[in-house]
């Protein structure tokens, strides 16, 4: 079982680091064009709105990956079972462990991934707020999930 886990947080890690750095270097390519207007939305061509899309993907896919992989993997191998924790106890169990600074900031960005999910906004201020929201969280929820990468360096758990 140990192994398993192992394994599999070990591949959440380099996808983590892969998706984390990808990210970053979308964000530094467009982040002057932030804030978004209403205006900017509706006059993007293909090309800018895939782009701007494919950037909240993937916000949401690293916020969800250091989650459900990195976290849960990171406690399994110290020995913890988040199986008997919510999600609130599991992310307040990891800032007491040092793998988050801040339990509630990162269930803050999880409410922006749930937004940047569930919603599907017709409006273009929506869209545009949601883009803005998103790109503002984004140095938090990098150093979050570059955090808990160095956790695992530091204690040696992969």
């Amino acid at each position: 079982m140990l192994d398993e886990v192992r394994e599999a947080t070990a591949e959440a890690l380099e996808a983590s680091v892969h998706l984390a750095d990808h990210l970053d270097r979308v964000a530094l390519r467009h982040g002057s064009e932030f804030p978004l207007s209403a205006t900017m939305v509706v006059d993007w061509q293909d090309a800018r709105r895939e782009t701007h899309h494919a950037m909240l993907r993937m916000f949401e896919q690293l916020y969800d990956l250091t989650s459900r992989r990195l976290l849960r993997g990171f406690l399994l191998l110290l020995s913890e079972d988040p199986a008997g924790y919510s999600l609130r106890n599991m992310f307040r169990r990891a800032e007491t462990l040092g793998a988050l600074t801040s339990a509630d900031r990162w269930m803050e960005l999880g409410v922006i991934r749930n937004r940047l999910v569930h919603d599907y906004p017709v409006s273009a201020q929506i869209q545009a707020d949601d883009a803005n929201l998103a790109f503002d969280a984004l140095p938090d929820l990098l150093a979050a999930t570059r955090g808990l990468i160095s956790c695992f360096e530091e204690d040696q758990l992969l």
